[in-house]
């Protein structure tokens, strides 16, 4: 695939999750339950559903619309939708590694791919099946363009910060909300969950703030006063180097980790309706059978659309930054595409990415060698 032919795919996946998404769920009536939960305040059965976060209608609402949205496949309601969603957010969570690396490059970049927090609010709302194709578009077009190429992240303060902000704005949430998907579904009340809900979805946001804070407080405990010496530079050039490559680790480890504790559920799950099939194949608009009610099925028809789009998206993505790699090695694109979808059934999505974006690290010229090509 030729990567400025590319562009138009990319664009055509996000327009094609919008009517998959959004299309789908206005013609199930999946949206309107939706709203009707929220203006009524109650979800299936006559339980509670919470309004009042802050006081803001407009903040308030479409917190609860995604709390609502959310509720039934993280509470342990349906054992194959509750894994189901923990192995998309494994997938999903690890595009924030992705995206602030990028971001973090020291070359001039468009705006959009130098504030990924729009993506990330975008996909947060909408679908990161919307969010993410549009960004890959973006970013494609970025490299195409690019003169003497990418270059390796040159500040150690920023490549130390991207893990931790990872862990503890991306998966920390996401294990702390889907809890009861290992710990039962009685291991929290229904206020308690709604709650924890509300406070996860403006993850973006808390990625952010805790990048920019975690780049400053090191920035503050390791920088030195005195004058850097080129030997200097080279030495915090490594180093950011090696951080970006632990973050993409990181990363791998924990998407395979959560697509492996799915896959070995799925496997050893006496009951029936914890299968592949069930689970992530999409029923064009009725949603996986068995599921109870439209809150139930709605939601979660829209995130299968929704997963496919976004691991098809990312593995082309990953597919196409790999290219002029393989060619030095003499792989072909058939051979790639097969190892890809090899690793993507075992390992997941998710860390095939992450894997693909560690091995690609390695092959890009530091900051120097750009400005000497420059």
């Amino acid at each position: 695939m030729d990567s400025q032919k590319s562009i138009p795919y990319f664009y055509s996946l996000s327009v094609l999750a919008v009517i998959a998404l959004w299309g789908v769920s206005l013609w199930n009536g999946t949206v309107e339950a939706l709203i009707r939960a929220v203006w009524h305040g109650e979800l299936h059965g006559g339980l509670p559903l919470r309004t009042d976060y802050t006081g803001v209608p407009l903040i308030d609402y479409p917190i609860a619309i995604l709390v609502a949205f959310f509720f039934y496949g993280t509470s342990g309601h349906d054992e194959g939708y509750q894994l189901f969603l923990l192995d998309a957010y494994s997938t999903l969570q690890s595009a924030f590694v992705w995206l602030y690396v990028e971001e973090s490059r020291p070359q001039s970049k468009p705006k959009w791919i130098s504030r990924p927090i729009v993506f990330g609010l975008l996909w947060q709302c909408f679908g990161a099946a919307i969010s993410l194709p549009l960004y890959y578009a973006n970013h494609i077009y970025w490299i195409s363009q690019s003169k003497a190429g990418i270059a390796r992240v040159a500040n150690p303060h920023r490549a130390i910060a991207l893990p931790f902000s990872f862990l503890f704005g991306a998966v920390l949430p996401a294990l702390i909300g889907m809890a009861p998907s290992w710990l039962g579904p009685h291991s929290r009340s229904s206020a308690t969950h709604q709650a924890i809900l509300a406070a996860w979805q403006p993850d973006p946001i808390w990625v952010s703030l805790i990048l920019l804070a975690s780049t400053k407080i090191t920035a503050t405990l390791f920088s030195s006063r005195k004058s850097r010496t080129k030997a200097d530079m080279d030495v915090e050039r490594r180093k950011a180097s090696q951080w970006i490559c632990a973050t993409y680790v990181l990363a791998a480890i924990s998407s395979s980790m959560g697509h492996l504790y799915v896959m070995s559920r799925i496997a050893t799950s006496h009951n029936q309706a914890v299968n592949i099939v069930r689970m992530y194949v999409p029923f064009l608009s009725t949603g996986p059978p068995g599921a109870s009610g439209i809150l139930v099925r709605g939601p979660w028809l829209f995130l299968q659309y929704d997963f496919i789009i976004i691991s098809l998206s990312s593995l082309s993505w990953a597919f196409l930054l790999l290219g002029p790699i393989c060619l030095r090695w003499r792989i072909s694109a058939t051979s790639l595409t097969l190892i890809m979808m090899a690793s993507s059934v075992v390992i997941g999505p998710g860390a095939t990415v992450s894997i693909a974006l560690l091995l690609r690290e390695g092959h890009l010229p530091d900051q120097n060698s750009v400005s000497r090509q420059l």
